[in-house]
């Protein structure tokens, strides 16, 4: 049924059933013709065709969510504080938002998310591996919010955690706990906050007068069975280190089931600290000592400055500037005090 069909059913304008569907104009109709209203919507099962209203209109009311494509993604507790942190965010402010999941398998350098996808802007994750050109994003005709992976001459709005800060936390936690003869096991090349975690880190072992070996830094590429193989080369190359540095909760869960099948003990023959302070992680290993990222405070964020800009139309120079929120150590028992042995 049409709206033009559903204004001859109640005997009203096409204009008053349009208010009386539209949240943000339903009190402007008389209570009496709202109720008519409502009971035929119900009764003829009527359904407003939102594309076609959306055309109408400047605004579409749609916020773009930008994540990965890739297997078990929502079993990521990452994920799960950012979907949160925006969701609860855009609730009751007349936005919704849209969940893209966008395919690496191609770059998105031309793509038109306004026409393309209706939106009104973008929260970002990945940026980087979905568009080949920095600029790309000074470009986008909405106004683009992006989550983690700061890059200094990319003119947009980055809200992320402070992962040099990060590094140097746990940095500062192993030293002052005895430890020097360390490892780190990173993730991706490409992944610009784990290169940050690395930077922090190393930057600590340095201004201390240690020195970080190089060998000692290995890759795991955030997966956990890359991580058993990690420990296994740390461990072959440097039979008598002390304390590994995980970049992600993730890899320190990996190391951590190594340890076990090896029959080693942590924290006592080998301490671990992680990173990201997953819960998922924690149920598994409730005493893993990690880095606590506020994902559901940075998603909240971008939902905010996004619904600000879109609310009161000020100028896109919000979007060029960086916000980080500070991250903090959750001590738990998976480091060992050698200073006091």
């Amino acid at each position: 049924m049409t709206i033009h069909e559903m204004a001859k059913k109640t005997g009203v304008s096409i204009a008053t059933i349009s208010r009386a569907i539209n949240p943000h104009t339903r009190e402007k109709v008389a209570a009496d013709t709202l109720l008519k209203i409502d009971q035929a919507l119900k009764k003829y099962s009527y359904t407003p065709n939102l594309a076609a209203r959306n055309l109408r209109q400047s605004s579409t009311q749609t916020i773009g969510v930008v994540i990965p494509f890739y297997r078990d993604i929502f079993y990521s507790a990452y994920y799960m504080h950012f979907l949160s942190g925006v969701s609860n965010t855009l609730e009751g402010s007349g936005y919704q938002f849209k969940l893209l999941t966008l395919g690496q398998e191609q770059k998105w350098d031309h793509y038109d998310f306004r026409s393309g996808e209706q939106v009104d802007g973008l929260i970002v994750s990945l940026w980087f591996r979905y568009f080949s050109n920095r600029r790309v994003l000074e470009k986008i005709k909405v106004p683009t919010v992006v989550i983690d992976d700061f890059e200094e001459d990319v003119k947009t709005m980055f809200i992320g955690g402070d992962h040099v800060l990060g590094g140097r936390i746990a940095a500062e936690h192993l030293y002052s706990h005895g430890h020097r003869r360390v490892a780190i096991i990173t993730g991706p090349s490409w992944s610009r906050d784990c290169q940050q975690r690395v930077k922090g880190f190393q930057a600590f072992w340095e201004q201390h007068g240690e020195t970080l070996n190089q060998d000692l830094v290995v890759g795991a590429d955030y997966l956990q069975d890359k991580a058993h193989e990690a420990f296994d080369q740390i461990i072959k190359t440097d039979p008598k280190v002390t304390a590994i540095f995980c970049c992600t909760d993730i890899m320190a869960a990996g190391v951590l089931e190594r340890i076990k099948e090896l029959n080693i003990s942590c924290p006592q023959d080998i301490s671990v600290i992680g990173y990201d302070d997953d819960f998922i992680i924690n149920a598994r290993f409730p005493y893993l000592t990690s880095i606590h990222v506020p994902v559901y405070e940075m998603a909240q964020k971008a939902a905010q400055y996004i619904l600000e800009h879109l609310k009161s139309k000020k100028s896109k120079k919000l979007f060029a500037g960086t916000e980080f929120l500070p991250v903090r150590l959750i001590e738990r028992q998976s480091v060992m005090n050698l200073s006091s042995v």
